[in-house]
């Protein structure tokens, strides 16, 4: 799937006419005053005051003034120099890339309403885990997992994408070397559980121990705990909690000093289990529906990526329990990784946005959401923000934003999705912000 940048983003806003002219300088004026595009604003045809109370922006990253936001003064059309208030740093140069807004419209908040669409309006569903292990998908990058004698990174986007969103690539710098999940108290001595990860070891031996923390020991697992080459494979075991023991971790180990291995995401559930707190989703209606996978590869025995299957498990009630979602079966869970559909929102591009190496940040970084989706909810929320200013314009601006929205969520947006639940179907509606 192709990548946007926020720059690109923005400058999608030109098709609503929220920016008024996007250029390039063409020379270096001779103060850090002004701007000079001979090509674009040297015209007799324009006035003085044609951009009149409208913010300046330039961007990309070539340019000696990148990320500065400028206010225009007047135009001088006869050599082209955009005369601005305050300065810039420099004198533009030729490299430098800029954008004229509409007048009264700062980019600075464009830039917020374009990382509020993303992480409000654009969803998809996306599927992960059921699992006792907290950010077993490693969708908050590393957080929850603790590395020993290694290195952790999260891998996004990598194969088989449709059957988990991200890997965490393990880089080991001594024997042994792991990434440790956070505790898990959920189970009881005597418990039986069942352990499913995907693998793809790049040098050395991947191992999965299930820590007895407690008593600081391993515990004993059935099946090939042990994985040795790079193709995607699988290790599953089954193992039981020891008397005694309060706190077991989930380690990813690979057993040389040198190893480097690729995990994909933890399916860990008792054996028999029939209610399951889910880590993420605050809501149940951010919950869709439930499957069980099966013909999925392990080591040393069948199945190969691209051959397995999904088959939706009915009989499954979503129970919102104050800000946490239940999972309740109406039939014990199987030994087989369970997965389920979250309506998940992307990553917000920025996280501040005053200075020009916050804008130039957020310039850069990309995301996977189709450039027309987000660029159709930020035009949105910002005629929304500027109505008041010139309701007839911003009026047209909201109705062709949202009739693109509308249609860019039936196509890229997470779909409504009916759910059966016992002998009644509950809807999941698409939420609007």
């Amino acid at each position: 799937m192709a990548s946007s940048t926020g720059q690109q983003i923005r400058e999608e806003l030109q098709r609503y006419g929220l920016i008024r002219l996007l250029g390039q300088a063409t020379a270096t004026a001779g103060g850090t005053n002004r701007l000079r595009d001979a090509t674009r604003l040297a015209s007799a045809g324009l006035p003085s005051s044609a951009f009149d109370d409208c913010y300046v922006r330039a961007s990309g990253t070539a340019g000696n003034v990148d990320g500065e936001v400028v206010k225009v003064d007047y135009l001088d059309q006869d050599l082209g120099d955009l005369y601005v208030s305050p300065v810039w740093s420099a004198a533009p140069d030729s490299s430098v890339t800029y954008e004229i807004w509409r007048a009264g419209i700062h980019p600075d908040e464009v830039d917020r309403f374009r990382d509020e669409a993303l992480t409000s309006i654009c969803s998809q569903w996306q599927l992960l885990p059921v699992s006792h292990v907290n950010n077993a998908a490693y969708y908050v990058d590393t957080t929850d997992w603790t590395a020993s004698s290694s290195t952790l990174a999260r891998q996004g986007g990598t194969f088989p994408t449709e059957v988990w969103p991200a890997s965490l690539l393990v880089t080991n710098s001594g024997a042994n070397g792991r990434a440790a999940s956070a505790s898990i108290y959920a189970l009881q001595p005597t418990d039986r559980f069942y352990l499913y990860v995907p693998v793809s070891t790049r040098v050395g031996t991947a191992q999965v121990i299930v820590r007895d923390v407690t008593n600081s020991a391993n515990i004993s697992l059935s099946g090939t705990a042990t994985a040795t080459r790079r193709g995607w494979t699988g290790i599953e075991v089954t193992g039981q909690v020891p008397s005694g023991c309060d706190e077991i971790q989930v380690w990813l180990v690979g057993q040389g000093a040198s190893d480097v291995v690729e995990w994909g995401p933890v399916f860990f559930h008792t054996t028999n289990a029939r209610k399951v707190q889910l880590q993420r989703p605050e809501s149940r209606k951010f919950v869709g529906s439930i499957y069980r996978l099966h013909y999925f590869p392990t080591e040393g025995g069948g199945g190969k990526w691209g051959e397995e299957d999904l088959n939706e498990v009915p009989g499954v009630r979503r129970r919102q329990v104050n800000d946490t979602v239940v999972l309740y079966f109406d039939e014990p869970m199987w030994n087989t990784p369970y997965l389920y559909e979250e309506r998940v929102y992307y990553a917000a591009l920025s996280t501040a946005y005053l200075t020009a190496a916050n804008r130039t940040t957020g310039d850069t970084a990309t995301t996977l959401c189709p450039l027309n989706y987000v660029a159709a909810a930020t035009a949105k929320l910002v005629a929304e923000r500027y109505m008041t200013h010139d309701p007839e314009f911003y009026g047209w601006v909201l109705q062709k934003a949202e009739e693109r929205l509308a249609r860019r969520e039936q196509e890229h947006g997470a779909d409504p999705k009916p759910i059966q639940e016992r002998d009644r179907v509950v809807g999941i509606p698409h939420i609007r912000v």
